[in-house]
């Protein structure tokens, strides 16, 4: 890693904004991370900590603050609204969309040496065939579903465009389920095991994506950050997976019997029960139609180019659950 410039993390305390900022502290590196929550922050860094700059992504002025420092800057942009169709439009748009274009306005105002800009998978135009090398993957917000995938759809086209317009060194780094260790905010997939162990999930569906562990994106981020092009994008992915292959690892590890498993169509036709009874429990409905849209479409992505540029290297799904339940138990997020 180089350690002479100042790397900038925006959501340091979110899931891939606090492992990669861990690794960036492991490398010794100066790190600036940008947080909304003090509490958070304390929950999720206890011993090495980045200097905290606390704020809104979506205030043009509370971005700035984070240049104040000591350059030249890297910024890894990891924010997001995440949802699978519950919550604010509005805030889904000015955090992903809005927080995006400040984000790359204050790279191109302050010479930011480089800007990796955390996506997904989810942007992907649908029906789009990718080629190996990514070099078709052009944002096209038109043809991605609304919602979630549709902002990252418009944040990846104002990334792009500061590269166009305005010379921004700036890569797309696209990300698939991401699991593993590092969840203090409670993501979909750690709402299942969650619910599955304490025996509040009443069945599984016949469906899937492609997860893989966010501690490999962390083992070749110096690499990442050193080779990846301007302009260019990579995904970072595993194989195609189903639920049932990860709730049979919390199986085997808790002893709890396997669920069954609904048709996609039963599941579309319970959906207003579902969301029911998530308000009833005052919790986030574990199943919507975006969701159920994510899971019944093919998820296998080319990730050759990480592999070959990065050294790239997924490990197995079996390890990867393992250790995410493991360390919700260990966080007092559930009892095994």
């Amino acid at each position: 890693m180089d350690r002479g410039v100042t790397y900038i993390v925006t959501g340091c305390t979110g899931y891939v904004g606090n492992v990669l900022t861990k690794k960036l502290l492991a490398e010794n590196c100066r790190v600036i991370g940008f947080a909304r929550s003090h509490q958070k922050a304390e929950q999720v860094f206890k011993e090495q900590k980045p200097a905290f700059v606390f704020g809104d992504i979506a205030n043009r002025a509370d971005v700035e603050r984070l240049f104040e420092g000591e350059g030249p800057f890297v910024v890894i942009h990891t924010v997001a609204k995440v949802t699978i169709g519950e919550g604010s439009k509005k805030e889904l748009y000015d955090v992903t969309v809005k927080g995006t274009r400040n984000v790359t306005d204050a790279c191109c105002a302050h010479g930011a040496k480089k800007l990796l800009h955390i996506s997904s998978t989810e942007a992907l135009p649908r029906g789009l065939r990718l080629k190996e090398d990514l070099s078709n993957y052009i944002p096209c917000p038109k043809r991605a579903r609304k919602g979630y995938a549709r902002a990252k759809s418009e944040a990846d086209a104002v990334v792009l465009n500061a590269v166009k317009e305005r010379g921004l060194n700036a890569s797309l780094l696209l990300l698939a389920g991401v699991l593993g260790p590092g969840d203090y905010s409670n993501s979909h997939m750690s709402q299942m095991f969650i619910d599955y162990i304490e025996g509040r999930l009443p069945a599984s569906i016949r469906g899937g994506y492609n997860d893989f562990d966010i501690r490999d994106v962390a083992e070749v981020l110096p690499a990442v950050v050193e080779r990846a092009k301007k302009g260019e994008s990579y995904i970072f992915a595993n194989k195609p997976d189903t639920i049932n292959d990860s709730l049979a690892v919390v199986s085997e590890m808790t002893g709890k019997k396997m669920l069954p498993t609904l048709p996609l169509w039963v599941a579309y036709v319970g959906l207003p029960f579902l969301s029911l009874a998530a308000k009833a429990r005052k919790k986030r409905p574990l199943y919507t139609g975006a969701a159920l849209a994510s899971i019944r479409e093919k998820a296998e992505f080319p990730i050759g180019k990480a592999v070959s540029e990065f050294g790239y290297s997924p490990r197995p799904l079996k390890e990867t659950v393992r250790d995410h339940v493991e360390f919700l138990a260990e966080n007092g997020m559930v009892r095994l």
